[in-house]
């Protein structure tokens, strides 16, 4: 049995999932399988694992259809052998020494049943920013943002995980939040505050809105329902936060008028957050000021 079980989601994206893989293979930690869930790409995919065919325990499964990055990421945990699943999106990277760090550091504790990495956040033009998880989470931390990036930073027990559940695969983006809230319900998560991964954040080009904006409400609406266990703080936190997220998500697509609606709905859910919010507005506000500007030197 190995160690972990590394599950890669991907939907077409050779290009970008032939670097995920090469990350893979350069851990310094080798006691690992990897799985790559095919859902239902029109590209072959087959085509970019050919080197990971011939170096490490390997599978490859295919959705007959897509399903989604939640279907597939269960797919790939119920395939799993590993005593930790860990997670990487197939247009995101790890640093060499990731799996290693990360499995000394579950393994120094033996409470430490999941845990996430730091990550930087890359574009075009390289590294715009950073974020470090915090050292020791609770279910507030989680409810107000799933900054962590789970799907390529997170570690967690395969017996944790299937206590927890299977992502919920009618949510079409941000299963990984809800999936999240539910898991620190079971166990709290550690922060391993190193930068260990990169995180590519061209893909908010691509991001469908409006599969974001209806994961966003049916996450508030489960809230609103009873699903989390929720007090009635935590309630309205967890709602702040997802006006919120889509504030943001209107922010990027160049909507700043339904952003500000729904930041202002986010400051009404939990005032006493301000501060909180102003801060991260500044931060996204600077790190894409930054982005941009380093896109309009290159270009000239």
């Amino acid at each position: 049995m190995p160690a972990v079980s590394i599950v890669i989601p991907v939907f077409n994206r050779q290009d970008v999932l032939r670097r995920a893989v090469s990350s893979v293979l350069s851990q310094t930690f080798q006691d690992y399988e990897l799985i790559v869930v095919d859902d239902g790409s029109t590209e072959r995919v087959a085509d970019a694992l050919s080197e990971a065919r011939d170096k490490i325990d390997f599978r490859l499964i295919h959705h007959g259809r897509n399903r989604g990055a939640a279907a597939a990421r269960n797919t790939g945990a119920r395939a799993a052998k590993g005593r930790y699943l860990a997670f990487l999106d197939s247009d995101d990277t790890w640093r060499s020494e990731k799996l290693a760090q990360q499995i000394a550091f579950m393994e120094a504790e033996t409470e430490r049943r999941m845990s996430c990495t730091g990550f930087a956040l890359v574009g075009e033009h390289g590294v715009f920013d950073r974020r470090l998880p915090p050292k020791v989470s609770d279910l507030d931390e989680i409810l107000w943002g799933c900054r962590i990036s789970p799907g390529t930073t997170l570690m967690v027990e395969r017996a944790l995980w299937e206590t927890t559940g299977p992502m919920d695969e009618t949510l079409g983006r941000l299963e990984d939040w809800d999936w999240m809230i539910q898991a620190v319900r079971h166990a709290p998560f550690d922060g391993l505050r190193q930068s260990l991964a990169d995180v590519h954040h061209d893909r908010y080009a691509h991001v469908n809105e409006a599969k974001f904006v209806a994961a966003a409400r049916k996450i508030a609406d489960y809230a609103r329902e009873g699903r989390y266990g929720l007090s009635p703080s935590q309630k309205r936190i967890l709602l702040s936060a997802v006006q919120y997220e889509l504030a943001a998500t209107y922010y990027r697509k160049g909507r700043f008028g339904a952003g500000l609606g729904a930041l202002g709905k986010s400051l009404l859910y939990a005032p006493w957050k301000r501060p909180g919010h102003v801060l991260a507005a500044l931060n996204t506000v600077r790190a894409d000021i930054r982005r941009s500007l380093t896109d309009e030197r290159e270009g000239s």
